[in-house]
């Protein structure tokens, strides 16, 4: 038997590899390792299509037209907007 240390780390891919302080190097090996040394932060990813133009000023009626029939959930009124059939 090998006093102070024993491989079951190895077998097991979640246990962080080491001891705390003077018995190792603490958890500073794989996933543990890229944890405890980054930065965590929200990250916003945005698709190629852009923004929609009626999110911004200056609102005319038709923009106004538009976003009404969308938050309302008129998809076929906001179509006839788009298209310029109606404002």
């Amino acid at each position: 038997m090998i006093s102070g240390w024993c491989g079951v780390q190895f077998a097991v891919p979640g246990l962080p590899f080491g001891g705390v302080g003077e018995s190792g190097m603490g958890a500073y090996h794989g996933k543990h390792s890229f944890d405890a040394f980054s930065h965590k932060k929200g990250v916003l990813h945005k698709g190629m299509g852009g923004d929609l133009p009626a999110k911004f000023p200056p609102y005319t009626d038709a923009k106004k037209s538009l976003i009404r029939c969308l938050l309302t959930g008129d998809f076929l009124g906001a179509l006839l907007v788009l298209l310029r059939i109606r404002k």
